[in-house]
Protein backbone atom coordinates (compact mmCIF):
# COMPACT_ATOMS: atom_id res chain seq x y z
CA UNK A 1 0.00 0.00 0.00
CA UNK A 2 1.19 3.35 -0.67
CA UNK A 3 1.31 6.12 2.13
CA UNK A 4 -1.50 8.51 1.00
CA UNK A 5 -0.65 10.74 3.76
CA UNK A 6 2.65 12.03 1.82
CA UNK A 7 0.96 13.39 -1.06
CA UNK A 8 -1.19 15.86 -1.12
CA UNK A 9 -4.41 16.68 -2.06
CA UNK A 10 -3.93 19.44 -4.79
CA UNK A 11 -6.33 22.58 -4.69
CA UNK A 12 -7.79 23.65 -8.43
CA UNK A 13 -9.69 27.02 -9.51
CA UNK A 14 -11.36 26.80 -12.02
CA UNK A 15 -12.96 29.45 -14.47
CA UNK A 16 -16.61 29.36 -16.05
CA UNK A 17 -16.73 32.25 -18.75
CA UNK A 18 -19.27 32.53 -20.75
CA UNK A 19 -19.60 35.49 -24.18
CA UNK A 20 -21.69 35.86 -27.03
CA UNK A 21 -23.46 32.13 -26.47
CA UNK A 22 -19.90 30.57 -25.94
CA UNK A 23 -17.64 29.09 -22.99
CA UNK A 24 -14.16 29.21 -23.19
CA UNK A 25 -12.09 26.02 -22.65
CA UNK A 26 -8.75 24.40 -23.22
CA UNK A 27 -8.28 21.70 -24.59
CA UNK A 28 -5.61 18.93 -23.16
CA UNK A 29 -4.44 15.96 -22.83
CA UNK A 30 -5.01 13.28 -21.02
CA UNK A 31 -3.82 13.03 -17.40
CA UNK A 32 -3.97 9.35 -17.48
CA UNK A 33 -2.80 8.53 -20.92
CA UNK A 34 -3.31 4.98 -21.90
CA UNK A 35 -6.37 4.35 -19.81
CA UNK A 36 -8.85 3.33 -21.56
CA UNK A 37 -11.98 4.97 -19.27
CA UNK A 38 -10.41 8.21 -20.23
CA UNK A 39 -10.20 9.64 -24.00
CA UNK A 40 -6.57 10.22 -25.06
CA UNK A 41 -7.88 14.36 -24.97
CA UNK A 42 -10.92 16.47 -23.78
CA UNK A 43 -11.62 19.92 -23.39
CA UNK A 44 -11.72 21.76 -19.60
CA UNK A 45 -12.41 24.60 -18.06
CA UNK A 46 -9.08 27.05 -17.75
CA UNK A 47 -7.85 26.90 -14.29
CA UNK A 48 -5.38 24.88 -11.95
CA UNK A 49 -3.65 24.36 -8.47
CA UNK A 50 -3.95 27.21 -6.11
CA UNK A 51 0.10 28.05 -5.12
CA UNK A 52 1.12 28.33 -1.29
CA UNK A 53 0.07 32.18 -0.44
CA UNK A 54 -1.88 32.63 -3.75
CA UNK A 55 -5.95 33.75 -3.38
CA UNK A 56 -8.12 31.66 -4.83
CA UNK A 57 -8.87 34.52 -7.20
CA UNK A 58 -5.16 35.38 -7.64
CA UNK A 59 -5.01 31.81 -8.85
CA UNK A 60 -7.85 31.55 -10.98
CA UNK A 61 -6.61 35.15 -13.00
CA UNK A 62 -3.18 33.65 -13.58
CA UNK A 63 -4.02 30.34 -14.80
CA UNK A 64 -6.42 31.83 -16.98
CA UNK A 65 -3.85 34.32 -18.43
CA UNK A 66 -1.10 31.34 -18.25
CA UNK A 67 -3.79 29.00 -20.28
CA UNK A 68 -5.39 31.87 -22.53
CA UNK A 69 -3.76 35.19 -22.51
CA UNK A 70 -7.20 36.36 -21.31
CA UNK A 71 -7.63 38.39 -17.79
CA UNK A 72 -11.01 38.06 -16.28
CA UNK A 73 -12.63 39.31 -13.23
CA UNK A 74 -14.31 36.44 -10.70
CA UNK A 75 -17.88 35.79 -9.24
CA UNK A 76 -19.51 33.48 -7.56
CA UNK A 77 -18.59 29.79 -6.88
CA UNK A 78 -20.91 27.69 -9.17
CA UNK A 79 -19.16 24.27 -8.59
CA UNK A 80 -17.25 22.04 -5.96
CA UNK A 81 -15.66 18.80 -7.74
CA UNK A 82 -13.10 16.09 -6.27
CA UNK A 83 -11.56 13.37 -8.29
CA UNK A 84 -9.67 11.03 -6.90
CA UNK A 85 -7.64 8.53 -9.60
CA UNK A 86 -8.18 5.62 -9.62
CA UNK A 87 -11.27 6.22 -8.55
CA UNK A 88 -13.21 5.34 -5.14
CA UNK A 89 -13.54 1.67 -4.77
CA UNK A 90 -10.91 0.49 -6.65
CA UNK A 91 -7.60 -0.47 -5.24
CA UNK A 92 -5.19 2.01 -4.94
CA UNK A 93 -8.05 4.54 -5.01
CA UNK A 94 -6.35 8.14 -4.90
CA UNK A 95 -2.99 7.06 -5.31
CA UNK A 96 -2.25 8.73 -9.10
CA UNK A 97 -4.35 11.85 -8.16
CA UNK A 98 -6.30 13.48 -5.87
CA UNK A 99 -7.57 16.94 -6.42
CA UNK A 100 -10.59 19.55 -5.54
CA UNK A 101 -11.75 21.85 -7.76
CA UNK A 102 -13.85 24.84 -7.00
CA UNK A 103 -15.21 26.29 -10.09
CA UNK A 104 -16.00 30.06 -10.32
CA UNK A 105 -18.65 31.79 -13.00
CA UNK A 106 -15.73 34.70 -14.69
CA UNK A 107 -15.96 37.27 -16.73
CA UNK A 108 -13.37 38.49 -19.23
CA UNK A 109 -12.17 41.62 -19.06
CA UNK A 110 -9.39 41.87 -21.29
CA UNK A 111 -6.32 40.11 -23.35
CA UNK A 112 -6.04 38.13 -26.83
CA UNK A 113 -7.04 34.42 -26.82
CA UNK A 114 -4.33 32.42 -27.42
CA UNK A 115 -2.91 29.14 -26.92
CA UNK A 116 -0.74 29.13 -23.36
CA UNK A 117 1.06 26.79 -22.08
CA UNK A 118 2.09 25.29 -18.70
CA UNK A 119 5.23 26.87 -17.36
CA UNK A 120 6.04 23.92 -14.84
CA UNK A 121 6.36 21.53 -17.84
CA UNK A 122 8.75 21.56 -20.84
CA UNK A 123 8.05 22.39 -24.50
CA UNK A 124 7.91 18.56 -25.22
CA UNK A 125 5.19 17.59 -21.93
CA UNK A 126 3.08 20.67 -22.80
CA UNK A 127 -0.47 19.46 -21.63
CA UNK A 128 -2.54 22.09 -23.05
CA UNK A 129 -3.26 21.40 -27.37
CA UNK A 130 -5.66 24.88 -27.81
CA UNK A 131 -7.34 26.98 -25.82
CA UNK A 132 -10.78 28.43 -27.52
CA UNK A 133 -14.38 29.55 -27.48
CA UNK A 134 -16.73 26.60 -27.97
CA UNK A 135 -20.45 27.42 -29.10
CA UNK A 136 -22.84 26.34 -26.24
CA UNK A 137 -25.19 25.51 -29.24
CA UNK A 138 -22.47 22.53 -30.10
CA UNK A 139 -21.05 21.30 -26.46
CA UNK A 140 -22.02 18.06 -27.20
CA UNK A 141 -19.94 17.57 -30.18
CA UNK A 142 -16.79 17.87 -27.73
CA UNK A 143 -15.54 16.02 -24.77
CA UNK A 144 -15.99 17.78 -21.76
CA UNK A 145 -14.22 16.36 -18.60
CA UNK A 146 -15.71 16.56 -16.05
CA UNK A 147 -19.06 15.41 -17.74
CA UNK A 148 -21.44 17.45 -15.73
CA UNK A 149 -20.23 20.47 -17.17
CA UNK A 150 -22.53 20.30 -19.93
CA UNK A 151 -25.51 20.49 -18.49
CA UNK A 152 -24.60 23.32 -15.93
CA UNK A 153 -23.42 25.42 -18.45
CA UNK A 154 -26.73 24.69 -20.11
CA UNK A 155 -28.74 25.52 -17.31
CA UNK A 156 -26.65 28.48 -15.86
CA UNK A 157 -26.61 29.83 -19.42
CA UNK A 158 -30.80 29.64 -19.24
CA UNK A 159 -31.10 30.58 -15.75
CA UNK A 160 -27.57 32.35 -14.92
CA UNK A 161 -25.11 31.29 -11.94
CA UNK A 162 -26.21 33.62 -8.87
CA UNK A 163 -27.29 30.01 -6.94
CA UNK A 164 -26.37 30.65 -3.45
CA UNK A 165 -24.70 26.97 -3.10
CA UNK A 166 -22.70 25.30 -5.94
CA UNK A 167 -23.10 21.73 -6.33
CA UNK A 168 -20.94 19.46 -5.40
CA UNK A 169 -19.72 16.39 -8.01
CA UNK A 170 -17.53 13.08 -6.89
CA UNK A 171 -15.09 11.48 -9.02
CA UNK A 172 -17.65 9.40 -10.63
CA UNK A 173 -19.36 12.82 -12.44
Amino acid sequence: MHDLSRKPVHLRASALCIRDGQVLFVEHRSFAPGDPAFPETYWILPGGVVERGETLQEALRREVMEETGLECSVGGMVFVKELLYPYPGLPEQGVRHHSVSLGFHCEVTGGTLVTGRDPELPDDRQMILQSSWLPISSLTSYRLYPPFLYELIASGHQHGFENPCPGFFDSML
